[in-house]
């Protein structure tokens, strides 16, 4: 075998010294390489876990979120919605203490609702608390999260900050989030811990955040729904205790009624529930009613407000002042009636008219009165005049008839004077009050028979024109009258039917006696009354339009009807003008027992 040369051998071992090289070099870059390699897998396996860690929060904060807003709308209690909310909390976080602070800007208070420390316990949670300066108030008015350690809390409250800060103060970590209620700083969500592996981070503080904006908006809505409970509260109480009368009426029938509503018409309301809205009106006013009802709901113009009357469940009626307007109820078209109890001041208004009415009464009795008095006055006195001035100068000369007729002039004039200040009198009795009723037994015909006799005395002249007839229960047949008014009653009967019969004619009193009653009738053929005149003919100093100049005061038959009245009884009257009256009165007098006639 040949050796190789040298310059060959040399090249060899060269390129076997580049190989070696070449291969290090290799080794070296796929030693780099595997390096790398492995870290970018590292890196890679890293930013996945982190990613799937993120995800896997996103997750669980999406899926809290949606718990919080379906809890929110469950219809908890405020405090047991804070309960499940602090349970969700801690799905995402270390949030064994944890608190709730609310911001009361009207009051300038804090309120706690909810309030769970492993120190504090739930001492914390109260309401009405003063605004301080403490750890919750520096977040409030910081307007953004506040981490903090002991030594932060310690640098905080030498500066001022949390001179005022209560409660267990040795946490080791202490976060506070602020929370915008209704456009302001409205409540702070508070998280801490007191062992040293309880250390919050930026995380935590994003992760809260998001948490404090949901439970926010919770809580805007529960406050809302709060105030318009308390709202609803304050009006239900205003409705259920104002005076006037509250109705809600709907479809023809009442859907809502107050408690002054059942004391004004005194129905209960279950029972003005189930009628129909105008099953308590008076009978002669639901048409009104119906007629303005209808033209509200067709937007026609309707009277503000409209009387009309009621009649309770004790049968007694009342007059309403009624206003309305329309709203929806239950989403449909209702009319909301407000109702005052106005029969107090309808009767006062009736009094008012009555005293009015009675005072024109009044004023015209006194100028007919004294209108009378002048009239019917100036004969008598002037008959009296006559006779004495004539005694005066001639009663030496006089012969003893005349000097007697004289007298009895006198005294027949003092007599009808008498007698008229006596209608006078009993009329003015009576519109007191004070004309009595006293029943005793009477023997009727017996009376009637003398105050005919008395009339033919006082009443001679005309006496004689008239035919005088009677028509008389047996005279022993006694009835339980009062002579009194029986004498006010036949006699001015008797006085007018003779005084108004100036051409004569017949005159008759007749008395039947019914089961528990008397009917006095007394008919004559005279003048008789007028129509127009009749409605009047019973009232104080009346006369009729045709008595020409027959005297009278016109209080006879005022008289009678009041004496009639206080007797319980009645009268009628039957006239044709130039023919004649009948005058039929009516008493409640029944028979006297036998032992107690007279």
């Amino acid at each position: 075998m040949t050796k190789p040369e040298p310059d060959l051998l040399a090249s060899l071992q060269t390129q076997i010294r580049e190989l070696q090289a070449d291969n290090e070099t290799l080794r070296s870059l796929l030693n780099q390489q595997q390096i790398q390699a492995r870290q970018w897998l590292l890196r890679r396996t890293t930013e996945l876990q982190h990613d799937a860690e993120e995800q896997r929060r996103a997750e669980a904060m999406q899926r809290v979120f949606y718990r919080i807003a379906e809890r929110a709308t469950a219809g908890l209690s405020f405090y047991d919605f804070l309960r499940v909310v602090h349970q969700l909390l801690r799905e995402l976080m270390f949030a064994d203490n944890f608190y709730v602070a609310l911001h009361d800007h009207d009051r300038g208070l804090m309120d706690y609702p909810y309030y769970v420390d492993e120190k504090d316990g739930d001492i914390m949670q109260r309401e009405g608390v003063p605004y301080k300066r403490g750890m919750t108030e520096f977040v409030l008015e910081s307007g953004k999260p506040q981490l903090m350690d002991t030594h932060r809390f310690l640098e905080l409250r030498k500066s001022g900050f949390m001179a005022e800060a209560t409660g267990d103060l040795t946490f080791s970590s202490w976060l506070g989030v602020p929370m915008q209620i209704r456009g302001r700083m409205g409540g702070v969500l508070v998280v801490q811990g007191y062992t040293p592996d309880v250390i919050y981070d930026e995380d935590d503080v994003n992760i809260l955040g998001f948490f404090a904006n949901h439970v926010s908006a919770a809580i805007e809505r529960y406050q809302a729904i709060e105030e318009l409970r308390k709202s609803e509260a304050r009006y239900r109480s205003v409705i259920e205790n104002v005076g006037v009368g509250v109705v809600v009426v709907q479809d023809g029938r009442m859907v809502f009624v107050n408690p002054s509503m059942e004391r004004i018409v005194g129905h209960s309301t279950q029972a003005l529930m189930a009628m129909p809205f105008t099953g308590a009106i008076h009978p002669d006013d639901v048409p009104a009613v119906v007629e303005r009802h209808q033209r509200r709901l067709r937007g026609e113009p309707v009277e503000e407000t409209y009387s009309f009357r009621i009649i309770t469940d004790k049968g007694e009626i009342r007059t309403l002042d009624l206003s309305a307007v329309l709203l929806q109820w239950g989403h449909r078209d209702a009319t909301l009636l407000f109702v005052v109890d106005a029969t107090a001041r309808v009767e006062a208004e009736q009094n008012q008219k009555r005293a009015l009415q009675q005072q024109i009464e009044l004023n015209d009795l006194k100028s007919r009165f004294i209108t009378m008095a002048s009239h019917e006055f100036r004969t008598p006195l002037a008959t009296i005049h006559g006779s004495v001035d004539l005694l005066m100068h001639y009663d030496d000369r006089m012969p003893v008839d005349k000097k007697r007729l004289t007298l009895l002039k006198i005294d027949d004039a003092v007599e009808r004077m008498t007698h008229m200040l006596e209608n006078v009198l009993v009329i003015g009795r009576s519109d007191a009050g004070r004309l009595q009723f006293k029943p005793q037994p009477s023997q009727v015909a017996v009376f009637c028979k003398s105050l005919v006799d008395e009339l033919r005395s006082a009443m001679a002249e005309p006496f004689r024109r008239i035919q005088m007839a009677m028509d008389l229960p047996r005279d022993t047949d006694a009835y339980l009258v009062d002579e009194v008014l029986i004498r006010n009653i036949v006699g001015n009967l008797l006085s007018n039917a003779i005084k108004y019969s100036p051409h004569g004619g017949q005159v008759t009193l007749r008395v039947r006696p019914r089961p528990g009653e008397l009917v006095i009738t007394v008919s004559d053929q005279g003048i008789g009354i007028p129509l127009a005149d009749q409605p009047q003919l019973f009232e104080s100093f009346h006369r009729a339009s045709n008595v020409g100049n027959i005297s009278g005061t016109g209080l006879g038959l005022a008289i009678v009807r009041d004496a009639v009245q206080c007797h319980g009884g009645s009268i009628s009257l039957q006239s044709t003008p130039d023919e004649g009256s009948t005058f039929t009165v009516v008493l409640t007098a029944p028979a006297a027992p036998k032992e107690s006639a007279p």
